[in-house]
């Protein structure tokens, strides 16, 4: 007796599925093209950090504890200082140097987390505008920054937005935006600004 063919195409498709799942995660982290303001944002802490040490916990997923000596907060929902990061050893882990870095992520079960989707650059290589803009993005994020491309990148009538031109979802094409905050003016419009 065979298999119905409604089954036999049910796990056929299932098969495939799984394996182009297992591509997927096998390439790689991807991270979708995100303007700095809304990295910070969306993160529980905003860090300038030292990382003083390394340590790789065997758990059932397996994680890196990094120890780091805080030198700045820019946002933090604990009140405790910060003395480890995680990162879980994924296709997005981050794998850090004893340097110095600016460093975002969420609070998970009381610990904090970041992976190649948050904040995480050498501080050296953080630009001037957001060195000084790291300080007022939290001004901004009642405004959204919405991706656009082509024709769409011209519309000015969103009330609540920022656009920002991309190549597709993954590189940022706008140097200008990187160059700026979305900021709420007087008239309940958010618009790119150069604060000084």
């Amino acid at each position: 007796m065979g298999i119905p063919l409604s089954a036999a195409v049910t796990l056929g498709l299932l098969f495939f599925l799984s394996v182009g799942l297992n591509e997927q995660v096998a390439e790689g982290c991807e991270c979708m093209a995100r303007h700095p303001q809304q990295l910070f944002c969306a993160s529980d802490i905003v860090i300038r950090a030292k990382i003083t040490g390394k340590k790789v916990i065997s758990t059932p997923h397996g994680l890196t504890a990094y120890s780091v000596k805080t030198i700045k907060t820019y946002k933090s929902v604990n009140k405790k200082p910060i003395r480890y990061i995680y990162s879980h050893q994924t296709s997005c882990e981050v794998t850090l140097e004893n340097d110095e870095y600016l460093l975002s992520g969420n609070v998970e079960d009381g610990m904090i987390f970041i992976d190649l989707c948050n904040l995480v650059k050498h501080w050296n290589h953080v630009s001037s505008f957001e060195k000084r803009y790291l300080s007022i993005y939290q001004r901004g994020c009642d405004c959204e920054i919405s991706p656009c491309t082509g024709a769409s990148c011209w519309i000015k009538m969103l009330q609540k937005k920022c656009l920002m031109r991309v190549k597709d979802l993954f590189i940022i094409d706008d140097e200008e935006a990187l160059q700026s905050i979305c900021l709420q003016s007087s008239d309940g419009f958010c618009r790119w600004n150069k604060p000084r």
